[in-house]
């Protein structure tokens, strides 16, 4: 049986952006609200790599349930 292992997800600290370059003197509501364009520029990717994946997956499904004695879209345009 396989254990999940469930990720915990914490938001980044004022002190954490302030590390960077170029963020050293930002304000506290500065650095709040670069937190928060972070957070949803990273949940819109993960989103967008989520559907990739799951398009893939149903093309991958799709070329590989063929009927029995249907080419498959390789072997139809490879002729």
């Amino acid at each position: 049986m396989s254990e999940k292992k469930e990720k915990i997800l914490r938001r980044m600290t004022i002190a954490e952006l302030r590390s960077y370059k170029g963020f050293e003197k930002y304000t506290d509501e500065e650095v709040q609200a670069t937190i928060k364009s972070l957070e949803k520029l990273s949940m819109l990717f993960y989103e967008l790599y989520m559907k990739q994946k799951h398009s893939q997956s149903k093309i991958k499904q799709l070329k590989g349930d063929n009927y029995e004695g249907e080419e498959s879209i390789e072997q139809r345009d490879a002729a």
